[in-house]
């Protein structure tokens, strides 16, 4: 079974080695990350005899909602060193943002590639006492690689969307001896661990621990509090005058609808002074964001060079990384992109921490149990309409902004429903830390 993987593997990797090549070596950026995805890692990353937790987070969310566990690992196993893996490169630049300087330099790197022979030279070089991977990352060579090193490998905050279930159901018996290779098995929630064990998961390696994404820790705290002061003085968002639509996490299509009902709002006298600050959950789209707003008429001021911007734009672009959170914090009603679009919806787990009114498009297919929550005690409303009717979704957004903005009892109501429900569901953490601390053999 892994010889049919992997060779299926390499035949994929051969046909896309011209255009990985091509962008690497075009894009100077790209030639670290290439050579670690290899196995060829830095000095910094060689075992040097202390006990080694290596968690893996695919990319930016994945990599924020680890923070609580690492700290709490720290604190449980303050010799051992705390070493982390991402795929994406802003998941990576997050990483060292978030990570550097509580845990040192040397300790960020690029998720190998799933080749037998890549995955064991990077386990040798690393020498992990555990390997915790956040989310459903199954990738079957490293697992099986570290399985006989006799390395635990643990997922934490696992999901088996609908959509995905579906599409691993094809190969369930692969699946199932990759998965009878973990160690441990913690999922969000009861369905997804129902899910994970109709896959071939052993009943016994599974356990529903909550999700990570509703703790927040302290540090966690003080760190969004500090990147709010930045954000505050190059935006002066304190100071804005009216209300302010912060829209977190956007994808092509959403901005232009978010656009048009903005324009749509200012033209109601109480709401004249609306301001949207939009947030792209990609960099490649800063640019276009901007040229995008700027042809809708509108005035902006860009987070990365503020003294450009008029004070009185009507737009804000938060084109910088890891301060969506603290932007929340200055948000009258907030909207989470990825939900107009079939993207599946990003965490509002974010605007919730401040109390803050939630706006959703119809896809959340990420997030079902949360969403369901939230929808049920009032703290979101979300847009019916698909992409399909973008006149439709570009009513109903303006409407249910409009609805939260010029109701100032239903903005305190909806925003206090999610941080009830925020707190409500706090835990996971602990009960992850403690199922990790009873595998890892630390000494």
């Amino acid at each position: 079974m892994y010889a049919l993987y992997t060779t299926l593997l390499s035949i994929w990797l051969l046909a896309m080695a011209p255009v990985l090549l091509y962008n690497a070596f075009r894009h100077k950026k790209h030639l670290p990350k290439l050579r670690q995805r290899m196995g060829r890692l830095p000095e910094s990353l060689r075992a040097d005899g202390r006990p080694i937790l290596w968690i893996h987070a695919c990319s930016v969310g994945e990599t924020l909602s680890v923070q609580g566990l690492a700290a709490s690992l720290h604190g449980r196993f303050p010799e051992a060193r705390l070493i982390f893996s991402t795929i994406t490169a802003s998941g990576n630049a997050i990483a060292h943002e978030r990570y550097e300087a509580l845990y040192g330099p040397g300790n960020i790197f690029f998720f190998p590639v799933d080749l037998p022979s890549v995955a064991g030279n990077v386990l040798d070089f690393i020498k992990p006492s555990a390997l915790i991977v956040v989310d459903t990352e199954i990738w079957p060579n490293v697992v099986h690689q570290a399985k006989k090193r006799g390395v635990p490998v643990v997922m934490v905050n696992g999901r088996i969307a609908a959509k995905s279930f579906r599409q691993y159901l094809w190969v369930q018996p692969m699946l199932a001896k990759v998965l009878g290779e973990y160690a441990a098995l913690l999922m969000k929630s009861p369905e997804d661990a129902a899910r994970i064990q109709r896959l071939g998961a052993p009943p016994s390696k599974i356990a529903m621990s909550g999700n990570l994404k509703y703790d927040q820790t302290p540090a966690d705290a003080a760190l969004v509090a500090e990147k709010a002061k930045g954000l505050d003085a190059a935006l002066e968002l304190s100071k804005l005058t009216g209300y302010l639509i912060v829209a977190g996490s956007t994808h092509e299509g959403e901005d232009v609808l978010l656009l048009r009902a903005l324009r749509t709002l200012r033209e109601d006298p109480a709401l004249v002074d609306t301001r949207l600050l939009i947030v792209p959950r990609h960099a490649e789209r800063f640019e276009s964001v901007a040229a995008l707003a700027e042809r809708a008429g509108f005035a902006v001021r860009r987070r990365s060079r503020p003294a450009d911007g008029s004070e009185s734009a009507e737009v804000l672009l938060l084109d910088t990384y890891g301060e969506l959170a603290a932007a929340y914090q200055f948000a009258t009603v907030a909207f989470v992109g990825g939900t107009l679009v079939p993207v599946g919806g990003h965490s509002i787990m974010e605007p919730a921490q401040f109390a803050k009114p939630i706006v959703i498009g119809p896809h959340m297919e990420n997030f079902p149990q949360i969403v369901d929550e939230f929808l049920e005690k009032a703290a979101a409303i979300q847009i019916a309409a698909t992409e399909s009717d973008a006149a439709a979704q570009e009513h109903e957004l303006t409407l249910a902004l409009k609805t939260i903005l010029t109701d100032a009892k239903k903005q305190a109501a909806m925003g206090a429903a999610a941080k009830a429900i925020l707190e409500e569901n706090q835990g996971a953490t602990a009960f992850t830390l403690e199922r990790i601390a009873g595998i890892v053999k630390v000494s």
